[in-house]
């Protein structure tokens, strides 16, 4: 058998075998859909364009999707640092998000470059840069905990589902609707069933709500409360559990008193998921 550094030793590949890269890991598309796949001097980089409905938040691509990319191309780099092609599940707890003014219009290529920074069986973190049209974008630092196949099953056996397939799509379906709310300053949306749908190319066969997901919708009201054209100045996310399809969520964001500067929380059949901190920028 050809050995696993040798076949992806970066001085000699720069295009990265997709189908392997796929074995290896724990996305599908479309949830996984990234392009032009390279690995060159220790990083690995990629592309990929906005799929998501334009909206107030201004720029070539939305925060969220960003962040799905970005840390999608963080566990791809750790991925590809192991000497087998075992399949993983790179399971993201902690991510640090800072993000520039772009003049790059909505929909413009943007490029992701992910070098891991630090890396060993159970955990590992992945740095990546975002730029478009050759000017930053965001910057992402991305922590894992890592599981192999057989522990991920066992962990989450309840969670099987046999129907839960890849959707042979192009795109992420649009974020799920709910209803908005409000309880005192804190603003709400609610999901009383997170759909598969929301999953798509996401575990197969164990419908997790992605965390860039989650963020998504976090973001989505942080949006609303803030009102006008804004970009993401930066977040820093923890995530303690999974959203899975079936269960009631919910989204909570209130205002902190520096303008422009949210706590968010997701919940899953009432409980924390997921917390996040958020700054929003005006754009002229």
């Amino acid at each position: 058998m050809l050995d696993q550094t040798h076949r992806f030793s970066p001085a000699q590949f720069t295009q990265v075998d997709v189908v392997n890269l796929l074995q290896r890991i724990c996305v599908r598309p479309p949830y996984f859909a990234l392009e032009n796949l390279r690995l060159q001097g220790g990083a690995f980089s990629a592309t990929a364009v906005a799929q998501r409905q334009i909206s107030n938040e201004t720029g070539p691509m939305q925060a969220c999707e960003i962040s799905r990319h970005a840390a999608i191309c963080g566990l791809c780099a750790v991925a590809l640092g192991f000497n087998d092609d075992d399949r993983r599940y790179y399971l993201a707890r902690d991510a640090v998000y800072t993000g520039y003014t772009n003049p790059a219009p909505y929909g413009a290529a943007v490029s992701f470059e992910a070098r891991v920074v630090e890396q060993n069986k159970r955990h590992a973190t992945a740095e990546i840069t975002v730029t478009a049209d050759g000017a930053d974008l965001a910057h992402l630092l991305v922590t894992y905990t890592i599981l192999g196949d057989s522990s991920f099953k066992r962990l989450f056996r309840s969670k099987y589902s046999t129907g839960f397939i890849p959707l042979v799509n192009d795109r992420m379906p649009d974020p799920p609707t709910g209803q908005y709310s409000t309880s005192g300053q804190t603003s709400v949306l609610t999901l009383d069933r997170v759909p598969e749908e929301a999953c798509a190319g996401h575990f197969e066969h164990y419908p997790a709500m992605p965390v860039a997901v989650l963020m998504g919708q976090l973001g989505l009201v942080a949006g609303r409360l803030y009102g006008t054209p804004y970009r993401v100045e930066a977040a820093t996310m923890t995530a303690m559990d999974f959203c899975w399809a079936g269960e009631s969520a919910r989204f909570e964001v209130t205002p902190l008193t520096s303008e422009g500067a949210y706590s968010c929380t997701a919940y899953a059949s009432g409980e924390v998921v997921s917390e996040m901190s958020l700054k929003l920028s005006p754009t002229g």
